[in-house]
């Protein structure tokens, strides 16, 4: 009367995947995986914004300085009539666009007005793992230091130090370098 069973029965009780549901789901990651990372092949979307920028003219070659640098691609350029004012258009990506406007504004003496607006996800046409695709010919060209760097690379890069994911970079760049400061006793 007073005796207790551990164990469950009914269908509630038994696996109802079977005992093969932990290999098929490591085989479906492993496969995921290896099809996102095919030789030369893999590729990243970016969101663009749509920039709108007004200026004038004697500001205008220091303001394409600033969107060039931050990869930005000018769709139009308009002159207003009647003023010598430029009406810009570009396409800038969202992680080039943080502190634009502060950065168009010192470079051209705030002489520039903007309106950052959505545009659109864009590929970016580099694959952020370029060594996976290499020959081992082209390999030993580059060396240790691998394949020039590229901006898909770096946007990975940015994102997994964001993280807090490894980003197979060295730590300890030149340990011979380093210096132990010895307390003086």
């Amino acid at each position: 009367d007073g005796e207790s069973s551990t164990e469950a029965s009914g269908p509630i009780a038994s696996d109802p995947y079977g005992p093969f549901s932990g290999q098929v789901m490591s085989a479906t990651k492993e496969g995921c995986r290896e099809s996102l990372l095919q030789r030369g092949r893999t590729r990243i979307c970016e969101a663009a914004l749509r920039l709108e920028m007004q200026c004038e003219q004697d500001v205008l070659g220091k303001a394409y300085g600033v969107l060039a640098k931050r990869r930005a691609r000018v769709v139009a350029e308009n002159l207003r009539e009647g003023t010598s004012t430029f009406v810009v258009e570009a396409l800038i990506p969202v992680t080039e666009a943080f502190g634009v406007a502060q950065d168009l504004r010192s470079r051209a003496s705030g002489d520039v007005s903007l309106h950052l607006q959505f545009s659109h996800w864009e590929v970016l046409d580099e694959d952020p793992f370029p060594e996976a695709s290499m020959t081992e010919e082209e390999l030993e060209e580059f060396g240790e230091q691998g394949p020039p760097p590229n901006t898909a690379r770096r946007i990975v890069t940015t994102i997994r130090k964001r993280k807090g994911l490894a980003t197979g970079e060295k730590v300890v760049v030149a340990a011979e370098k380093q210096r132990t400061l010895t307390r003086n006793k």
